[in-house]
């Protein structure tokens, strides 16, 4: 991390205050006057171990200045440093991508709170990447700028309609990627045509899997079908890249509520990069598409109910 104050006025050297607000953290107490406690209750300890180690506590409002010093970028590359050696090499991963809105950030200039990016490895539960962006409309363009400082390979990229860009998907293919992504009305063409395709009883070609979950006075359906790409036609082929090898995906949930007397169902479809000739095709699509809700389940909580 790069320090811009005067040489000669340093009184705490950055690393020493990184390391104690480190250390503090991983003890689970992490705002700033916790830091500063913890800085005055260890500093014997730390003076034994670093020579140099200030003589001196620091204040909460220091912590707080120089914890604001941090350059985004310069952590994001050290964050990377220190996370790749804790994820385990699932075979096909399943990478999530969304941004939320961090509601204890709201002001009077940004009433909606701050909003971050993220990509969330669902499998290890671990955040890969995550960007402090503007408005949301913003979080299109910088995904796919994320994508070239992460390492994906081999891994199953999956995100909301908002994603679903012929950039993006490029991005992910060229990094050695393969993207499950959310199809709707914003891409009309596409939609309706993998619509039409799954309307096409003529296509023997389907194959489907089906869950039945029961719990809370509720039974939930999911279906999945998936078609091989290239049962689109030929314009759709050219626009997404890996798709003529790859799958279209239809996933229906079915709720039947005992309770309330209802029954609701939901179809939502996707484009995938994943072979169609892969074994097990239809399960590793079912497992991007479900994956995809650990970031909100997971990540999104901990951004709009801890942090509030």
């Amino acid at each position: 991390m790069s320090d811009t104050r005067q040489t000669g006025k340093v009184v705490y050297p950055l690393a020493y205050v990184y390391l104690v607000s480190l250390l503090s953290s991983l003890s689970g107490q992490t705002n700033c006057v916790q830091i500063a406690d913890y800085w005055k209750n260890n500093r014997p300890a730390l003076e034994s171990i670093f020579e140099d180690f200030p003589k001196q506590d620091i204040s909460h409002d220091t912590v707080r200045r120089l914890l604001m010093l941090i350059d985004p970028d310069q952590f994001q590359s050290f964050y990377s440093k220190q996370v790749k050696p804790l994820l385990h090499q699932f075979t096909s991963r399943v990478v999530a991508v969304d941004g939320q809105a961090v509601r204890a950030s709201k002001n009077s200039t940004q009433k909606n709170g701050k909003y971050i990016l993220t990509f969330y490895d669902t499998d290890n539960g671990i955040a890969l990447g995550q960007k402090l962006i503007g408005e949301r409309h913003n979080e299109i363009t910088y995904a796919a700028d994320m994508v070239e400082g992460l390492d994906l390979r081999g891994s199953i990229v999956t995100a909301d309609a908002l994603h679903t860009q012929e950039k993006f998907a490029a991005k992910l293919i060229e990094q050695g990627a393969d993207y499950c992504l959310a199809v709707k009305q914003n891409q009309e063409t596409l939609y309706y045509d993998i619509q039409l395709c799954f309307v096409d009883r003529l296509d023997t070609r389907t194959l489907e899997i089906e869950k039945i979950e029961l719990g809370h006075s509720r039974i939930e359906t999911r279906r999945i079908s998936v078609l091989p790409g290239n049962a689109l036609m030929a314009d759709h082929l050219k626009k997404w890249i890996g798709l003529d090898e790859g799958t279209i995906i239809k996933a229906t949930t079915e709720v039947v509520d005992k309770a309330a007397g209802q029954i609701s169902s939901l179809d939502r479809y996707f484009i995938c990069s994943l072979n169609w000739f892969n074994t097990h095709i239809a399960e590793q699509c079912a497992r991007a598409v479900r994956r995809y809700w650990g970031i909100e389940n997971d990540m999104h909580y901990v951004l709009d109910v801890d942090f509030f």
